[in-house]
């Protein structure tokens, strides 16, 4: 019989270096329906047109596929073995103990004799009541989960099964591996390794590092963020200052600005894109009064905070557990163009002072798009050209020795509708501009 789809992707994301999406291309393209599909299709050379996999890639792959191929064998004459214990039913039926009653006519007494010793092994298989007195010993330990699955505390451990996932759970079921696609890990103390791919990942002091294996040049302003000496100067003074010059609002407007917007409730999902040293992310928490609650509960809103800075993220550790936060907001290292975060994780996502950083803005909206749900709410915090000939041209020459992109109100619009967005409302300020928009 044919396998089911559903089980053709499983068998194919068992392989190392499939993931979900590859899997369905090996699907539907080329039509492969088992590992030996895979193996001839690696024969004949046809991985490397898929996209994303090179000679090297391709070569692992077919390794892989060829050790599960050679794992799996043992497994079919499973299968088989019922047909195989026929004969061995057949063997009772053997007329051998029937030539048994011909000597009988000699000696009747010795095989008469030899039936009690038979029947002996017979009596020694009800001797297992012998381990009784052993169980009294050693079948104390099993004997005692027995006892206990008999008491009246059975429901408590069945409702067990209905405790909601804690946070921790929660988050890491949101990630999703950057180098493959795939979105199950195997989680250790200090590491998560993809379950497709076996990349190791690593995941300590509540910070999960899941940028991609190459990350893409970094601009001078970029490179000068992710230094220690900014990241300790930015929440306490450059950002301030930003914000002063080119906006008429404090930072503490700024904050309830973004989290009106974002319309925080008790089931939000938030996702803090380019977060720095995590003051808005923290601001949001304390909004939603994660700081009060007495103990984690899986029913409690969901708020992760991602940067691509370790700095800004060490900063942003040290902050969270001065806040009483610690075990509540979660930090995640990542590249906003590629948010190693699965479809639709997230019903929130903030983006303030970062977007106009990226190296792809496009892509990174588009990104924005593919982790949030549908009707899931973005909030954008960025700057824009403003008023004024002389002013616009200034910053539009700066932006090529720093990268730092000056939209104007009308093209960050178009480009957040392109990305599959609908504009909700924005607000300006002097050359801020705070937009709401929600996802089609």
């Amino acid at each position: 019989m044919a396998k089911k789809k559903a089980t053709v992707l499983e068998e194919l994301e068992r392989v190392r270096f499939i993931g979900p999406a590859l899997a369905e291309a090996l699907y539907t393209d080329h039509k492969v329906r088992s590992l030996n599909d895979l193996i001839a299709v690696g024969d004949d050379g046809k991985l490397t047109d898929l996209q994303g996999v090179g000679k090297k890639k391709a070569q692992t792959i077919l390794s892989s596929a060829r050790r599960l191929a050679e794992a799996e064998p043992p497994k079919k004459p499973a299968a088989k073995k019922p047909a195989a214990k026929k004969p061995a039913a057949k063997k009772p039926a053997a007329k051998k103990p029937a030539e048994k009653p011909a000597p009988k006519t000699t000696p009747k007494k010795e095989p008469a004799a030899k039936k009690p010793a038979a029947k002996k092994p017979a009596a020694k298989k009800p001797s297992p009541p012998t381990p009784v007195a052993a169980a009294a010993t050693e079948v104390v330990t099993p004997e005692a989960p027995k006892e206990d699955r008999t008491n009246g505390k059975t429901p408590p451990k069945i409702s067990t099964s209905v405790i909601p996932k804690s946070l921790h759970e929660r988050f890491v079921e949101t990630l999703r591996c950057p180098a493959c696609g795939h979105d199950s890990f195997d989680e250790d103390a200090t590491t998560l390794t993809c379950q497709a791919c076996q990349r190791q990942f690593n995941f300590q002091n509540g910070i999960a590092d899941l940028a991609p294996p190459h990350v893409p040049t970094r601009s001078m302003t970029q490179k000068l963020m992710e230094s220690r000496f900014y990241a300790q100067l930015y929440e306490e003074f450059m950002r301030p200052r930003l914000t002063n010059v080119v906006s008429n609002r404090s930072m503490r407007e700024e904050y309830r600005l973004a989290a009106d917007f974002l319309d925080i409730d008790s089931d939000t999902r938030l996702l803090d894109v380019g977060c720095g040293t995590g003051n808005f992310t923290r601001y949001f928490a304390q909004r939603i009064g994660l700081a009060e609650t007495a103990e984690t509960r899986g029913d409690l809103p969901l708020v992760v905070g991602m940067d691509l800075s370790w700095p800004m993220l060490e900063n942003a550790r040290r902050n969270i557990r001065q806040e009483n936060l610690d075990g509540k907001v979660f930090l995640l290292r990542g590249d906003g163009t590629r948010i190693p975060v699965r479809r639709g994780a997230f019903n929130r996502l903030h983006c303030a002072g970062t977007l106009h950083l990226m190296n792809d803005i496009d892509e990174a909206l588009r990104n924005f798009a593919r982790v949030l749900e549908p009707d899931g709410v973005c909030v954008i915090g960025s700057f824009i050209l403003g008023k004024g000939l002389i002013r616009r041209f200034v910053k539009r020459a700066a932006e090529f020795p720093t990268r730092f992109h000056w939209f104007s109100r009308e093209e960050l619009h178009r480009r957040i509708e392109r990305a599959g967005f609908e504009v909700l409302d924005d607000s300006v300020s002097g050359d801020a501009i705070t937009l709401k928009a929600r996802r089609i």
